[in-house]
């Protein structure tokens, strides 16, 4: 379903917190052959609670808005 996925037209942000494992999501869009364009990654750090509204917010924006322009 990956590959399929990527033309749905569908934006899917992953948001990260805390101390996992998070390389998996970090990586996916990240090879110059990566069939994920409508993939991101945000990294809401180990405490998201300590993260200003406004910095949190247009953290999360900020990939969406940038796979929005043609």
């Amino acid at each position: 379903m990956g590959s399929r996925a990527a033309g749905l037209g569908v934006f899917w942000l992953f948001v990260g917190f805390g101390r996992g494992r998070l390389a998996f999501y970090k990586n996916l869009n990240a090879s110059a052959s990566a069939s994920f364009t409508n993939v991101a990654f945000y990294d809401a750090s180990k405490n998201p609670g300590s993260v200003p509204g406004d910095r949190f917010y247009t953290g999360l924006l900020q990939a969406f808005g940038a796979w929005m322009k043609p």
